[in-house]
């Protein structure tokens, strides 16, 4: 069988609740989609699914221990994609052992042993998210390097010269390295994540302990009316991480790390500024086309 996606209609139907469940927490990301080539639709619809799952398990759920359990069995599955035996819908779909599966099973193992103590600053929290930023963002970086013609199954046919990643690099996989603005990107990404679910006030918080001091609360404060300013500030320090990135559409990353960044900036923004809302289609509309219309630097 070639390399890319697999079409059984079993493993489409399982994978596909995966997606949906994907949609349903990122709306956004629908208006990214529209600018994907359509041969690399899957692939990305597959990819924004798997980083939901991997997120939640490593970085939203209430509890050390599920959080353990559950990072250890997905560094065990990861290492099984690298072997082509995948049990997960959505590692079976992907089908792509060739990709730098270790690195990942590494850092999920290493978020099952991480530390519960709060970071002290802005910069401890991006460190503490940086070996599974890392890891995610070396893979995402491999994956959309591989040409279009790997991904078989779910893409409708269509020409693809108009698009901005119609046409990628073969480099293998391998060799591929992530940026260092698409990783910080994306540990911006998982910490403002949790933030937005309200995981800060939980065992294991990443909101820094700087802030508590600033406004004078403790960590359990925080799921209550009163930590909902310390709650903007994290957000506002967030978004100022992502400031020196932007704008999100020259950096040098692939067109979902591109979008999901410039999201990310104004969800963080509208979060710090009070009104954490779902992000209006015609603003999502609009960031997609901005970062859709910068090419990748060669």
């Amino acid at each position: 069988m070639a390399s890319g996606v697999r079409s059984t209609d079993a493993e489409h139907g399982e994978a596909a609740a995966f997606v949906a469940k994907w949609r349903a927490r990122e709306p956004e990301m629908a208006f990214a989609e529209v600018f994907c080539p359509r041969p690399l639709r899957m692939r990305f619809a597959l990819w924004g699914a798997l980083l939901g799952e991997w997120r939640e398990a490593a970085l939203e759920l209430s509890d050390p221990r599920p959080t353990q359990i559950k990072c250890l069995w997905w560094a065990e599955e990861v290492l099984l994609a690298a072997q082509a035996g995948p049990r997960h819908p959505l590692l079976r779909a992907l089908a792509l052992p060739s990709l730098p599966w270790q690195g990942l099973a590494q850092a999920l193992a290493m978020r099952a042993d991480a530390e519960t103590d709060r970071p002290v600053d802005r910069a401890a929290a991006l460190a503490a998210v940086a070996p599974l930023a890392d890891a995610i963002a070396a893979l995402e970086a491999a994956l959309f390097a591989l040409p279009a013609s790997t991904v078989t199954a779910f893409a409708a046919p269509a020409s693809t010269s108009a698009a901005p990643e119609a046409t990628m690099r073969a480099d293998p996989p391998s060799t591929v390295s992530a940026s260092v603005a698409a990783r910080q990107a994306l540990a911006v990404h998982l910490l403002g994540e949790r933030l937005r679910i309200g995981r800060e006030g939980s065992a294991g918080g990443l909101l820094p302990l700087s802030l508590l001091a600033r406004h004078g609360l403790t960590a359990a404060a925080l799921d209550e009316a009163r930590g909902e300013p310390v709650r903007r500030d994290w957000a506002d320090e967030l978004a100022g991480a992502l400031s020196g990135l932007e704008p999100p559409q020259s950096l040098d990353a692939c067109l979902y790390r591109r979008c999901r960044a410039g999201f990310d900036a104004w969800l963080l923004r509208d979060y710090a500024a009070g009104r954490q809302r779902r992000m209006p289609p015609l603003r999502a509309l609009r960031i997609a086309w901005r970062c859709a219309r910068q090419q990748r630097p060669r």
